[in-house]
């Protein structure tokens, strides 16, 4: 809707009343025509009703209408829609300034503004009077007067428009009307403005697209270049950050590769992690008496109130070092354990 109303300011006509000194009534849009408004005193009206044809053939039908009817040979006309019915006004004596290219005329009626209520009135317009009469928000007869009308002239206008005039008494007190924007019957203009400005749009439009490109080319490098500065100081500042990061890992690295070099140096399993797998899978308050490891023999002594041998080998059983093992009880009290171990003898204790 704003953009209607944007675009409808720019093509609004600028409106001048037509005559010797014209005077500007309306001040239109940067594209819009210039439209002349010419006095109903210059002007005939006609009223014709085409609800009898389909609408797509009744602009046709209208302008060879108003061209049968018009009341000497080379006068304007301009034709208005209110539904089926056209409204024509003709203008036997167009002038030469209204006839140019990016001229048009509309008549004065057009831009009185019309009665909040059907029936009868008398207008008091720019030169003389006109009497309407107005049924379903339409104008169905018009009839101008340079003076104001006796009772006998206004009683002949409604007996021409089908009213009764046996209780009418007097005339009825003129009336003026606004000046209003927007004509109350529609002229059915294609162009929004003149050929000549519709004409300097399309150049207006086709400069700015051009200029919009190459402001949008221009604003994609200078964004690009900005970008790519950016992005080459944010790596600088990332670079500057991980500095320490890689050096700190390389050190790491380096440190890792000693460890695995001491490492190789251990075989086997040492005896405190045997102690401790060993004691964790021996029956209930045993303790160790005695522990002797030669290579991959590991024997251990151990005392327990358990002398049952099955519990000590079954409580090995699956293990993945010392699942060979042989329990054989001793002296009183006491399970002698065998263990065979996979891998090789156990390094010497460092002193």
């Amino acid at each position: 809707m704003h953009l209607r109303k944007t675009l409808a300011a720019i093509f609004s006509p600028t409106r001048r009343l037509i005559g010797p000194d014209p005077a500007t009534l309306q001040r239109g849009g940067p594209l819009g025509a210039l439209e002349w408004v010419v006095p109903r005193a210059e002007c005939h009206y006609r009223r014709l009703d085409f609800a009898a044809l389909p609408a797509r053939q009744r602009p046709a039908a209208a302008r060879i209408a108003a061209a049968r009817h018009e009341p000497v040979a080379g006068a304007a006309a301009c034709i208005a829609w209110t539904g089926p019915v056209a409204h024509v006004w003709y203008w036997p004596q167009p002038q030469p300034a209204a006839g140019g290219e990016e001229t048009r005329w509309i008549p004065e009626t057009l831009l009185r503004a019309p009665p909040a209520a059907d029936g009868p009135r008398l207008l008091r317009l720019l030169r003389g009077f006109e009497g309407q009469l107005w049924r379903e928000r339409q104008l169905v007869c018009s009839q101008w007067w340079p003076q104001l009308p006796d009772l006998e002239d206004w009683r002949r206008f409604l007996r021409a428009c089908g009213l009764g005039t046996e209780e009418l008494h007097a005339v009825p007190e003129p009336v003026t009307e606004p000046w209003v924007e927007t004509p109350w019957a529609d002229l059915r203009r294609g162009l929004l403005g003149s050929p000549a400005a519709v004409e300097r749009l399309a150049w207006t439009g086709g400069l700015a697209v051009l200029a919009l490109a190459l402001g949008w080319q221009l604003a994609a490098q200078a964004t690009w270049a900005a970008a790519h500065r950016d992005l080459q100081a944010r790596i600088e500042a990332l670079r500057a950050r991980a500095t320490p990061l890689l050096d700190a890992r390389e050190r790491a690295e380096a440190a890792r590769q000693a460890l695995e070099e001491f490492s190789s140096f251990q075989r086997g399993v040492n005896d405190y992690a045997l102690m401790a797998e060993i004691a964790a899978r021996l029956p209930k308050d045993s303790r160790f008496a005695a522990w002797h490891r030669e290579g991959v023999r590991l024997q251990v002594s151990v005392r327990s109130p358990d002398a049952d041998p099955r519990h000590f080998v079954a409580a090995f059983d699956k293990h993945p070092r010392l699942a060979d093992v042989v329990a054989t009880p001793a002296e009183a009290g006491v399970m002698r354990l065998d263990f065979t171990l996979p891998g090789g003898p156990a390094p010497e204790p460092r002193q």
